[in-house]
């Protein structure tokens, strides 16, 4: 009960942090603006811009911009809060912030349209490790795409630089820019012809539960197990788990060094996690997310799933709440959520486990079943082994693909075939897609990466051939197909395309029980 105890005060202090909202208060009410505003930052075209900051309490804030007049009245606390509604797109603008004799005045402000990027190291990387990224940075001079990159505080008293600044995304700068962010708002830039704010708010290596909060997790009985196994494993004394931590790195590429050099039978260490922990469960969203929230943002657009591979089946539900929350929080009910379906990658650690395939799997249900969704297929643009893949412009151009098509009205493809309905004809399943467009086509020559079972479900590859805006499966060991998969294993050479250039996402027809059922919290953090 101690140890639970102690966790919960850490969690409240994290909490009680981040409701400060970025500025660091005490007994100082200055008058100020959150640190997410600043110079050169982006506010979103036609909608309601929320606005906030510090002053004295029960004080009269306005805020001038553009030609609205907007005042409130400052908490007891010392927050304040407004919106301003349908500005017009364009720039640089003066905003204005009185109150009393105070005054705060941005004088380069832009109005257009906002992204969040986020998710964990695929978004991260940077665009100068991308492909020909040194030469694109050089070479990048769009003054009308702005960036602010959040930083990577993991807890309270991390001693790391907090300041957030908003950077054209020009040389040289813009090198150390999410690369999936940049293309994403280069193709956006060219087509709607305003200015784009891209806010980068991401984290190597992250779970998709470090950016909730704890009430998501507690309401859920799938999800609440992350909870639990956290409270019972974290490791409370800083300096045990520090020790624990420099134990592990040496024990870590032990491990990885054999599983490397192909061998099969050793055993992962644990990782030790505690408060300090950028994995701990709800950490980064206080110590993160929440620095930015209710900031007015068009949509969001995400790329993370590696950190839940190995718990698939949760994140069929896990995902989805993020979702749900990350709309609450920010004040908007159908906020856009664009995401990266997992690339192709042979990983060492899963071998001939399809950890991916079903993480995959759980991605496309996101898409299927949560509104004002759309999910980009990265299976063409993987490394067999590099986890981090360098071809980060065709994934960033088609997120940005998705946005045009669903949020700006602009009839561009944005998807590849989806797997829509399956019979059997002749001992041949015969497979139904959406978004085939002006047809399906094998990327390279003969159709590959399909699988069919019959009544034994035991999976064996398949002949596959595309007739008539179909595809038709068969094995001529397999009699009577009930199923078939696409795609499924982590590294696959599947090549279904449609003729615009979009791959097929990889799917199942089937039901059947899948390897990470029943696995509710982190195997590889105890």
């Amino acid at each position: 009960m101690m140890k639970r105890g102690c966790i919960f005060v850490c969690l409240q202090i994290c909490i009680c942090w981040g409701l400060l909202w970025g500025a660091s208060t005490g007994n100082n009410f200055q008058l100020s603006l959150a640190e997410v505003f600043g110079e050169g930052m982006v506010l979103q075209q036609e909608d309601i811009n929320n606005i906030w900051g510090i002053g004295r309490p029960f004080a009269i804030v306005q805020v001038e911009f553009q030609d609205q007049k907007v005042k409130t009245e400052v908490k007891p606390d010392g927050r304040w809060m407004l919106s301003l509604k349908n500005l017009a797109a364009g720039g640089p603008y003066r905003l204005k912030v009185t109150s009393e004799n105070e005054s705060v005045l941005l004088s380069e402000v832009y109005v257009g349209e906002v992204w969040l990027a986020t998710g964990q190291s695929n978004m991260e990387r940077k665009l100068f490790m991308s492909e020909n990224g040194e030469a694109v940075v050089r070479s990048a001079n769009n003054q009308n795409i702005h960036f602010l990159i959040v930083p990577q505080v993991y807890y309270k008293g991390h001693n790391v630089n907090k300041e957030m600044k908003w950077q054209t995304a020009t040389a040289p700068q813009v090198a150390n820019m999410s690369a999936i962010g940049y293309y994403f708002a280069c193709k956006l830039q060219k087509e709607l012809n305003v200015p784009i704010g891209i806010i980068c708010c991401y984290r190597g290596g992250t779970p998709a539960e470090a950016w909730v909060k704890e009430e998501t997790l507690e309401r859920d009985d799938k999800l609440r197990p992350i909870l639990d196994n956290y409270r019972k494993v974290a490791i409370m004394d800083d300096t045990l788990y520090e020790k624990k931590m420099e134990e592990y790195k040496v024990l870590y590429r032990v491990y990885n060094d054999s599983v490397t050099m192909g061998y099969k039978n050793v055993v992962r260490p644990f990782e030790p996690v505690g408060p300090k922990h950028h994995k701990r469960p709800c950490g980064l969203y206080h110590t993160m997310l929440q620095r930015i929230i209710p900031y007015t943002a068009k949509g969001v657009i995400w790329y993370q799933g590696e950190g839940n591979a190995e718990r698939a089946e949760q994140y069929r539900v896990l995902f989805p709440a993020l979702i749900r929350q990350w709309r609450t929080d920010f004040h908007q009910p159908d906020l856009p959520f664009y995401f990266v379906q997992l690339s192709n990658f042979d990983h060492p650690f899963w071998q001939d486990r399809p950890n991916w395939a079903e993480l995959r799997d759980a991605q496309l249900f996101t898409w299927k079943t949560v509104k004002n969704t759309a999910m980009v297929v990265s299976i063409d643009k993987g490394e067999k082994n590099d986890v981090h893949p360098i071809y980060k412009k065709p994934i960033g151009e088609r997120l940005a693909s998705c946005a045009l098509h669903l949020q700006y009205d602009k009839k561009v493809p944005y998807s590849g075939p989806v797997y829509k309905s399956m019979q059997i004809k002749d001992n041949k399943a015969e497979i139904s897609f959406d978004f085939v467009y002006s047809g399906l086509t094998a990327l390279g020559g003969e159709l590959k990466g399909f699988s069919i079972c019959g009544a034994d479900y035991n999976f064996v590859s398949a002949r596959a051939e595309i007739r008539d805006g179909k595809v038709f499966v068969w094995s001529d060991v397999v009699e009577r197909p009930i199923a078939v998969r696409y795609g499924w294993s982590n590294w696959t050479e599947a090549n279904l395309f449609n003729k615009e250039g979009f791959p097929a996402t990889p799917f199942r027809t089937d039901n059947f029980s899948l390897m990470t059922e029943g696995i509710y919290y982190p195997m590889k953090i105890r």
